[in-house]
């Protein structure tokens, strides 16, 4: 819907329900009549429901950078061989 549309829409929704709200209670429809009712005049005026875009594919996983698998371990051992700094 165009933006004109939309404001269409909302001034007939707004006339609506303000009639529903001044209504007689005994004259009143049903919420659920009256969200029908509305939801027809929407379609008959050339709104169609788009249902939300499905999302796409999970992106991959990103690969990790930095030490991997035996590096990890060599790089662990070169860092107890130098020992701390107070002399261990």
């Amino acid at each position: 819907m165009t933006t004109l549309d939309i404001e269409a829409a909302i001034k007939a929704l707004a006339h609506r329900v303000y009639d529903r709200d001044h209504a007689d209670p005994e004259d009143r429809a049903s919420t659920t009549d009256f969200a029908f009712e509305f939801i027809t005049w929407l379609r008959a005026n050339g709104w169609r429901h788009t249902p939300p875009a499905s999302p796409g594919p999970a992106p991959h996983p990103e690969r990790p950078t930095g030490l991997r698998g035996a590096d990890i371990a060599r790089h662990a051992l070169a860092q107890l061989s130098k020992g701390d700094a107070d002399g261990r």
